[in-house]
């Protein structure tokens, strides 16, 4: 059992044999969670419980009498001896603080060798099933970085639901069809004419020429001039249509190398084919939900006190994003998630008052669907904002940022804060090898980690004499520690120091170890991956103030094997976090 766990069960324990007691005044039954939280100040202890300040009212006594009346409780309360907690204090208005010993410590590390690369995984999400749709860009050119960042929040946020409990599935969902799908074909058949050699103008509205320059010749690389003979408007929908492919093969080739894949590409121009959105706007007809005017079909809605209308399907007979969507989610609804969740870019928020109220207008509950809004991503170097592609001159795309600052550094920066701050994403700093760069002092520690045990496991070279040395540890020897790791909490108690500076240290850092899966639930209720990035980063810090004041590898067997526990454990929690948010954890540096 992990300490806040522990902490927060014996202080249960004392509340409800102190109401047995008769000492906690007109105080009878209890409901009231009991928080452990980290105090603001560590003079104040290593955790804190506020409970008595939130029984105050019900026993009708001040809440610092409640707290010292609980403090004598727990003290009584075996596991709460002077080893798990070294000082318990009750402090004005009401807390109680504590100071914990190495006890709790060491189990806490026993259980990270336990549970290995299942520590930290919570049972938050109970097996719901839950559908995250991202990226969803338009198959008409190259992924910019603004995508990246959906692209790069979606797939952490996949990987935290997956880590608490839930059944995740990733959708991508394909805009290929409707006007840009028309302008994209218009574009590259007169560039497809144009590459040959005939003498034809390119449109003056749709898609610069050099964005379709590579997906044209390659098709003309494939095929040649085999589509030269069609009708205009043949070829404008024969080009359209391998044109599109090209850029969704692209976006897929560039995802996969970020890591990230979908369990399903969805096609917006299959819900016309199978007649899914002329379904949907019957069914608005039928629940009396839209109505004709001026030879356009409305969806009425009522939002609070405000009434709007807004178009489905227009005069002309095309249907607009919203009728669209709305076939497309009530598709999502008959599959029985219990949670759909859209991550979209920030110039999409005034399209999700229309979509909730569709959805409502269908009958469904539009409570099981969350639309997550991303703000931009500023790339800069040596201050300056940079915007354009060095090969193009338009848009930096997310393919040239990953080939010159590489996939873990993009993952990293992309995922580490919120999805409704920008980011400023310096190149720069992406790419340097010191503390700096958080993506590189996270993946040294792990690293760092790794080395030890090869100075540990491996032969060494003694320079000195000449001479390899054998390891300071065999194989057998190994494989029995990594056993009694798991099994016996006191076969770390030689790791922590009896000076209480360089054991205030070590202890920060098994806190800070022990409680990733506090982070997980925390990231997974608030939509934030981004605390994992910064959990790891906290643990990498914990970790070089620990080296810092401790050696590893003494002339004690007990105290080395102990330590060795501790970094085991350190690399395991490192390991897991980074894979939390997709990021590499290399052996080596």
């Amino acid at each position: 059992m992990l300490i806040r766990d522990q902490l927060r069960e014996i202080i249960g324990e004392a509340i409800t044999q102190a109401v047995k007691d008769k000492s906690l005044g007109a105080l009878e039954k209890v409901e009231i969670p009991v928080v452990i939280e980290k105090p603001k100040l560590s003079d104040h202890g290593d955790l804190a419980c506020g409970i008595a300040l939130k029984l105050a009212g019900f026993a009708k006594l001040p809440p610092i009498k409640i707290a010292d009346t609980l403090a004598k409780y727990v003290r009584k309360n075996p596991r709460a001896d002077e080893r798990a907690i070294t000082n318990l204090a009750a402090a004005a208005p009401g807390f109680l603080n504590f100071k914990l010993g190495s006890a709790w410590l060491s189990s806490s590390l026993m259980e990270i060798h336990k549970q290995g690369a299942s520590f930290g995984r919570t049972e938050l999400g109970q097996g719901k099933r839950v559908l995250i749709e991202y990226v969803s860009a338009n198959p008409t050119g190259e992924l910019h970085i603004g995508h990246g960042r959906n692209a790069v929040y979606g797939s952490c946020l996949a990987n935290l639901f997956k880590f608490a409990g839930y059944q995740v599935e990733e959708e991508f969902y394909l805009n290929d069809t409707g006007e840009q799908m028309n302008a994209l074909g218009a574009c590259a058949w007169a560039l497809y004419l144009r590459r040959l050699g005939k003498d034809w103008p390119y449109p003056e509205t749709g898609y610069p020429e050099d964005s379709l320059t590579d997906y044209v010749d390659n098709i003309i690389k494939e095929s040649g001039d085999q589509y030269l003979a069609l009708p205009a408007e043949d070829g404008v929908a024969k080009l359209g249509e391998l044109t599109k492919d090209k850029s969704r093969q692209q976006h897929e080739d560039v995802l996969k190398q970020l890591r990230i894949s979908f369990d399903r590409w969805f096609s917006e121009k299959q819900l016309h084919e199978t007649g899914e959105v002329n379904s949907v706007l019957e069914e608005f007809k039928n629940r009396g939900s839209a109505y004709e005017s001026e030879g356009a079909l409305w969806l009425k809605s009522d939002e609070g006190s405000e009434q709007r209308a807004r178009v489905l399907r227009k005069s002309s007979g095309s249907t607009t994003y919203l009728a669209n969507d709305a076939a497309y989610h009530l598709d999502k609804y008959k599959r029985g998630y219990d949670l759909m969740i859209n991550i979209w870019g920030a110039d999409h928020h005034g399209q999700v008052p229309g979509l909730k109220a569709a959805i409502t207008a269908l009958g469904e509950d539009s409570d099981k669907l969350e639309v997550i809004l991303t703000q931009i991503v500023n790339l800069s170097r040596d201050g300056q904002l940079v915007r354009m592609s060095k090969r193009r001159g338009t848009v930096v795309t997310l393919a040239e940022v990953m080939e010159e600052v590489g996939e873990d550094a993009v993952r990293y920066y992309l995922a580490e804060s919120n999805p409704q701050n920008p980011i400023s994403f310096d190149l720069e700093l992406a790419k340097k090898t010191s503390r700096e760069n958080p993506a590189f002092y996270i993946q040294y520690a792990h690293a760092r980690c790794c080395a030890i045990l090869r100075r540990v496991l491996d032969p060494q070279l003694n320079v000195e004499k000449g001479l390899e040395e054998p390891p300071i540890l065999d194989s057998p020897t190994f494989a029995s520690y990594l056993s009694e790791y798991k099994s016996n909490p006191a076969v770390f108690e030689p790791a922590f120091a009896s000076e209480p500076e360089i054991f205030a240290q070590q202890k920060a850092l098994v806190m800070t170890l022990q409680s990733f899966p506090a982070e997980i639930n925390e990231a997974t209720v608030n939509r934030q991956p981004g605390r994992i990035a910064r959990f790891a980063f906290d643990v990498a810090n914990d970790l070089q103030k620990f080296y810092e004041v401790s050696r590893v590898i003494t002339e004690d067997p007990s105290s080395t094997k102990a330590s060795l526990g501790l970094i085991i454990a350190t690399k395991q929690v490192l390991a897991n976090a980074l894979a939390v948010i997709g990021v590499s954890a290399p052996e080596r540096m």
